[in-house]
Parts: structure tokens; sequence; C-alpha cells
């Protein structure tokens, strides 16, 4: 006996939505069955790219099919609704940066190449903000390798209602990533589309709330993530991080040229591993060379906002997912001295458009 689509259909009927509890079907998610012999295939549009509960809607949807007779094998693909399709679904469509309406302002860390220690600057900046008394949000815009979650010791999986995602938060961070969605190992398998699109949702369609800082950590380089960000939304300003050596110094000038290009304004460099103290002893030792931050900055024209030594508490305060500066020490200094800059900085710019 055939597998006919009414019977797919039907199955479908008693998968529900988790998040709105009303059957796939019912809620126009089912766009597509296709059916060759015993096997199945069966597209479902999500309410957003991000969906946080989409791994348990693949799952019913495959459960629920498997149990029609003659049926040997499922596959699910998931696609995304158009605005049309929520706005009929929802009444009316969240405005494509429905989420930013309360950030005040949005600083990106930039890099030209990885390994630099970017994200530790973006989350160390975000911790030392909050320490100062702001509302922070941080971004992992970085789709491929995205480490905030691990730095902050998030391991929950966000909500989300109506087309909006609700950011997690700790340490009065508040924070939104793919790592948070996709769940800790799972590969991200992105292409450029999708990735730019993910970005743009989770900028206008995470309900960030009243921020005095939104920090989005940029992935390295100046592709799809970078690009977006920059044309999307008003930057008040970018942060770059480098090391002192040449071949990152090099990549830092392609990323200082992309914000220059997009007349971004860059408030300054942060030079990362800037040189390591030798224990018991006063001297240091530049493990990456020495100068290279500063070198850069002056052929720029840009401020030197920070030198951030290697520093195991720095380190190990990533790998426990307790970032070093939600504590003023003499390792968090560097973190604090870069937050107090960046607010001058912006409450100057500020001042500076409104003469």
């Amino acid at each position: 006996m055939s597998v006919t689509r009414e019977q797919v259909i039907n199955a479908l009927r008693q998968v529900n939505d988790p998040e709105l509890n009303r059957s796939l079907v019912d809620l126009g998610m089912v766009k597509d069955v296709e059916i060759a012999g015993p096997n199945v295939r069966v597209t479902i549009a999500l309410t957003m790219a991000g969906c946080p509960l989409k791994e348990k809607i693949k799952e019913d949807v495959k459960k629920a099919v498997s149990t029609i007779p003659g049926v040997q094998e499922v596959s699910v693909v998931l696609t995304t609704m158009t605005s049309a399709e929520r706005a009929r679904l929802f009444g009316q469509e969240p405005s494509e940066m429905e989420g930013m309406k309360g950030v005040k302002n949005v600083i990106a860390v930039a890099s030209g190449k990885g390994g630099v220690g970017k994200s530790t600057v973006s989350v160390n900046l975000a911790a030392a903000l909050a320490k100062r008394g702001y509302k922070v949000g941080i971004l992992d815009a970085d789709m491929h390798g995205p480490d905030i979650p691990i730095m902050l010791g998030i391991k929950e999986r966000p909500l989300g209602s109506r087309g909006m995602l609700f950011p997690l938060e700790k340490y009065g961070i508040k924070m939104m990533s793919t790592g948070t969605l996709a769940g800790e190992g799972t590969p991200i398998v992105w292409r450029g589309p999708l990735v730019n699109k993910a970005i743009k949702e989770f900028l206008g369609h995470v309900a960030w709330g009243e921020l005095d800082y939104l920090i989005v950590d940029l992935p390295p380089g100046t592709g799809d993530a970078p690009l977006t960000v920059a044309t999307t939304i008003p930057i008040k300003g970018v942060i770059i991080v480098t090391t002192p050596q040449k071949v990152a110094l090099s990549d830092v000038r392609r990323s200082v040229g992309l914000f220059l290009k997009n007349q971004i304004p860059i408030l300054g460099i942060v030079e990362n591993m800037s040189y390591l103290k030798v224990p018991g002893r006063e001297e240091v030792m530049d493990i990456f060379g020495s100068g290279g931050g500063e070198k850069m900055a002056r052929a720029f024209k840009l401020p030197l906002l920070a030198k951030i030594p290697i520093e195991p508490e720095i380190r190990l305060g990533g790998d426990e997912g307790r970032p070093v500066a939600l504590e003023e020490s003499e390792a968090s200094s560097p973190f604090f001295e870069l937050a107090d800059r960046v607010v001058k900085l912006v409450e100057k710019n500020r001042k500076g458009r409104e003469a």
C-alpha cells in the first residue's frame, strides 16, 4: 500500500509547535511533502531562523510520520517563514529592528584574524561595563565559532515568543549566541546568506530591552558578518583587537579599512597578549614582539585603548565561565581601563555630533 500525502498531513496534525501549542498544519508551517515509495521528505517553515526549539520540532515530525504504515525513512528540511507569513500568523510582524529600540549604544569588537583573543576582550569589556553599573548585552555574531556562552558559563537555550527571542542572562549581562541555539559541540554549517539573515534576526528579533551598551563580538576577517553588522545598524564605534606580531598587524589594516570604507567610527585598538610578566621578577617578556599595537594606532591616528598582558587568570576565567572582569584586580584592571575609555569616547563622540 502506497503512502499518501493525506496520511502524512494527518500525522502532522498531531504535531504541535512547542511554543504556540498549535498543530504545525494549522499554523501553516508544513510547506511541502514529497513521497518516493517508502521514503518521505517534509519541509517545515520555522517562525524564525534561530528557533531554539527547532530540533524538537524536527524529531517530533520524524516520529509522527514514521508511525504511518509503509514508511521506512523520514527526512525533515527546515526553512524559515517569510515576513508576510509571520504577519499572517502573529497578526503583525515585529519590525526588522524591533529588538534594538531600547539599545542606546552598539559597540562592535573586531579583528583582522582569528586567535587574537577578540572574544576574551568582548566578554570582559561587557563584564567591566556591567560592574560599572551599566545595562549591558553581548551578541555573539561569530556564527562558526561561538565562544561567548562558554566564557559566560551559559548552557541553557533561549526561549521565544511571537517572532522574538529572549536573551539569556548571567552576571547582569544579556547574551545571545548561535552556540546556545545549536547546542554544545554541534557544527554550524551556514553559508553567507543564512549567516546574514541570522545576524539581522539576532539584532532585531531579540528582545534586548533597555541597554546602555550592546557589545557585538564579530567573527574575524572582513567577510559577511562584519559587513552585515556594519551596514544594518548604527554602530557607535568599533574596537579593533590585535596582537603585537607582524602577521596580525597586517590583517588589522584590512579590518580597519572595512570600517573606514563604511564610515563607521573606530574607537581605537586593543593590543592583546601584549607581554608576559615574569613570575617573581620585575621584568616582562615580549613573547609576540612589542610595540605593534602602538605603531598601528599611530599609523591610523587612533588611540591605543589598552595593552592586555598574557595572564593565567584571564585564561582561567574564560575556561571556567566566569570572566576575570567580574572582580577588580590586577589581572582585570586593563579591562576596566578599556571600559572607562570606551564610555568617555562614546560620550565625546555624542557631544561632537550634537554640537
